[in-house]
């Protein structure tokens, strides 16, 4: 006991000696804690009397004030974005210097928080980073595209977080910040999250505009291989995917191989029985048809379900509806709670009559609040059946007299929604016309 005594005592000496050297400077609890080492509990101690009162009550009002500023900001979050998963909206908030540091993708949310601030907290300062064109830690290299036939992409820069998406060779996409060595990357169809470094081949905005120009091929088939020599039989140097896009290299061609280029440099050679010039495909699936979309659907029967999956190696249920979408030419979001959003409502009020095969199933279910959950989609194919994901590809029924009745997923058939036809609006449009995919 009096061995910890005599240590307190020292320690609140050694508070004393420091705080003096301190002065009639004015400085927050959280400053001084700060530059002496110390913790809340030593305050009262180390200051005592009337002093310890004056800094416990400093340190309330700015608790008080920096909760209150947390509570705004995630009201203008609220009101901002529609989805974290489509846009950045981070902030640190720095309590001894008053200083939010903001970063976010829309112009808007940052002009709001500013315009905000500037009334309501004004001895606060707002230091804004629109990423990530003001993010100069890139150097202006904010273009990109997926180096292997998938990579992943995760909710937090570490390999042990939830696989949210994949992306497939080719796929241009916007780098929007480092954290040591992954990159937070936002991808073709909107979706933001974090993959290593090495999974994308980082460009400036010349070089981004060259290979946009540049004569490419899509890989159609649902496997293959780039190939180090015009023969099937030499060594490969990647494997390929469904959607896969490399450059056509200086449109050689060797009997019956395409040479090709990897964005990330890599020179090979593919079938040119599994691949397609790009344009010419792009140009021929200007118009969605519910016809091409079942049978590229169909061609994924089998596959195993993989939470976050988007290719041909395993897909989830809006990741079959989004590969299957893609390789008909069009981009749609990648959620069922997002894509079922979009499209044109389908009434079900009176029955499954009005559904037309190519329709997007939604499931789902109403929460205790009134709110709807959205949990699974699957693509019509008529006379009740659909194909979905859901362990792995297959094909159920709604009607409880077939024998591949689905009841559960036919217990929550809450909405359907049609893209094939539909105005291209929002997310859902025909991939020529994704700002990603042109010169920028």
């Amino acid at each position: 006991m009096r061995a910890r005594q005599t240590k307190k005592n020292e320690k609140n000496a050694t508070f004393r000696r420091r705080f003096a050297a301190f002065g009639r400077q004015t400085l927050t609890v959280a400053a001084i804690l700060t530059a002496l080492g110390g913790d809340a509990g030593d305050v009262p101690t180390f200051l005592g009397g009337g002093a310890a009162v004056a800094v416990a009550n400093d340190a309330s009002s700015t608790e008080n004030e920096t909760n209150a500023v947390e509570r705004r900001l995630v009201e203008l979050r609220k009101a901002t974005i529609n989805d974290l998963r489509l846009n950045v909206f981070i902030w640190e908030i720095d309590a001894t210097s008053l200083t939010i540091r903001l970063e976010t993708t829309l112009e808007s949310a940052r002009d709001a928080v500013r315009k905000a601030f500037a009334s309501e907290f004004p001895k606060w300062s707002v230091k804004t980073t629109l990423l990530p064109e003001e993010n100069a830690e890139l150097e202006g290299r904010f273009f990109g595209w997926t180096n292997f036939s998938t990579i992943q992409i995760r909710k937090e820069p570490r390999y042990s977080a939830e696989l949210t998406t994949q992306s497939l060779m080719g796929t241009p996409v916007r780098v929007l910040k480092r954290e040591g060595g992954w990159l937070l990357i936002q991808n073709a169809d909107g979706y933001l999250g974090y993959t290593t470094s090495g999974s994308v081949k980082t460009a400036s905005r010349d070089e981004f505009n060259r290979w946009i120009d540049a004569k490419k091929l899509i890989w159609l088939d649902a496997f293959g291989s780039i190939y180090s020599e015009p023969d099937e039989n030499s060594a490969p140097i990647s494997d390929l995917t469904a959607g896969n896009v490399t450059v056509w290299k200086n449109e050689e061609t060797s009997g019956d191989f395409y040479r090709v280029e990897t964005p990330d440099g890599r020179l090979g050679w593919i079938c040119k029985r599994g691949a397609t010039e790009w344009s010419a495909w792009l140009d021929a699936n200007k118009e969605l048809s519910a016809e091409r979309l079942i049978a590229t659907a169909k061609r994924f029967l089998g596959t195993p379900y993989v939470w976050g999956g988007t290719s041909a190696k395993g897909v989830d249920c809006s990741g079959l509806t989004s590969l299957s979408f893609y390789l008909n030419g069009f981009n749609i979001l990648r959620d069922v709670s997002l894509l079922q959003g979009e499209g044109v409502e389908i009434d079900l009020t009176q029955g499954r009559g009005a559904l037309m095969p190519g329709d997007l199933l939604i499931f789902g279910a109403k929460r205790a609040d009134g709110s709807t959950y959205f949990r699974h989609v699957a693509i019509y194919l008529g006379d009740d059946r659909f194909i979905h994901s859901a362990t792995s590809v297959r094909i159920n029924s709604l009607d409880p007299n077939a024998p591949d009745f689905d009841r559960y997923n036919a217990s929550q058939l809450i909405k359907a929604v049609r893209y094939v036809g539909a105005t291209q609006d929002g997310y859902f449009k025909w991939i020529g016309d994704n700002s990603f995919y042109r010169k920028r």
